[in-house]
């Protein structure tokens, strides 16, 4: 069997979506905001391991007590029969508040990624309860779930740990099962709460986020894969184009 080259094929999704996302302008807004929002105009200096430890900490008991307080006091989300907290969540957690500076732990792959997991999850759930035996084959749905989501996720660059177990959870814990896609919105708003302490939390002595929808450099008309990991591009191509036409310039006047 003919297996494709390692080069061949290529796609990514941002080559495209990329031209119709505009920069950032965060550097416009005024300081305080721009500042919880991930702005700096200068790199920062991370603080010791010490304090990281307990920023750490203290977002992850701040944020996991905030999504559990607002499901627990939301009188139409415990007609759901929710769980006090979806698993999945403590895994963002460990992302959101410590590894924050992870492409992984970015709010595009925290948000999206992990909303995109939950609907694969109940989709593929759903179907495979069509099935009158279907605890016989929950262990299939299990793990088409959880390669659908990351099958998904990689092809819209957001790949994000704990969306793979959200992804299982909506095929093989009861509670999450019977929710239905109710289960969607739930993990939504949790994310969205995650990120909202992570903001305040993160930005008091560190950084985050150190980008909201990608690295590469958005200020460009059309941004490609050329840019590098810090949004700085690989090769100036204005530099580069007026340094052959000086030299070009140079060649006719020896020439003349």
């Amino acid at each position: 069997m003919h297996l494709p080259e390692g080069s061949s094929p290529n796609f990514d999704i941002d080559n495209y979506l990329n031209r119709i996302v505009p920069a950032s302008r965060l550097n416009r807004l005024p300081k305080p905001i721009s500042h919880f929002l991930g702005y700096r105009a200068k790199p920062p200096t991370e603080p010791g391991h010490v304090l990281i430890w307990f920023w750490s900490f203290f977002g992850t008991f701040l944020g996991i007590l905030t999504i559990a307080g607002s499901l627990k006091a939301s009188t139409l989300i415990q007609s759901y029969h929710p769980p006090v907290i979806f698993a999945s969540l403590g895994a963002s957690a460990v992302l959101s508040y410590n590894q924050i500076h992870s492409p992984l732990a970015q709010p595009r792959s925290s948000i999206v990624g992990h909303t995109l997991c939950a609907i694969v999850g109940v989709g593929i759930s759903k179907l495979f309860q069509l099935n009158s035996s279907f605890e016989d084959i929950q262990w299939i749905a299990a793990a088409m779930a959880c390669s659908c989501a990351l099958l998904v996720m990689m092809v819209t660059n957001t790949v994000y740990p704990p969306g793979g177990a959200s992804a299982l959870l909506a095929t093989i814990d009861v509670a999450t099962r019977r929710m239905g896609w109710h289960f969607v919105p739930l993990v939504l708003l949790g994310s969205i709460l995650m990120l909202l302490v992570a903001l305040i939390t993160n930005n008091i002595q560190r950084r985050f986020p150190v980008f909201w929808w990608t690295p590469r450099d958005l200020t460009r008309s059309h941004p490609g894969p050329s840019a590098s990991i810090n949004g700085t591009p690989d090769v100036d191509v204005e530099k580069a184009s007026r340094a052959s036409e000086q030299t070009l310039v140079k060649q006719m006047s020896h020439a003349s």
